[in-house]
């Protein structure tokens, strides 16, 4: 079972187990949500999503995470491009 815990008006943290899942609020569940370990690392997704910046990291879970919770074609293009 899992618990929201943080909401603003494009994404949700829900607490699930022994980690967390981050929803776009404007995609549906199935194709806008990721799951991750930390709750610091729900929150630089969506920091960088809403500031459309580039990330650092360049572990595939965490670009694919990005990604499948952004939906906006144009910053999914430059992640993809940065990572190429």
């Amino acid at each position: 079972m899992s618990v929201q815990i943080y909401q603003n008006p494009d994404f949700k943290i829900y607490k699930a187990g022994d980690g967390y899942i981050v929803h776009n609020k404007h995609k549906n569940f199935k194709d806008g949500h990721t799951h991750v370990k930390n709750y610091d690392i729900c929150m630089i997704m969506i920091k960088l999503i809403e500031r459309k910046e580039m990330p650092k990291s360049k572990n595939r879970y965490f670009i694919q995470s990005l990604i499948r919770i952004s939906n906006d074609k144009k910053y999914i293009s430059k992640i993809l491009k940065c990572v190429q």
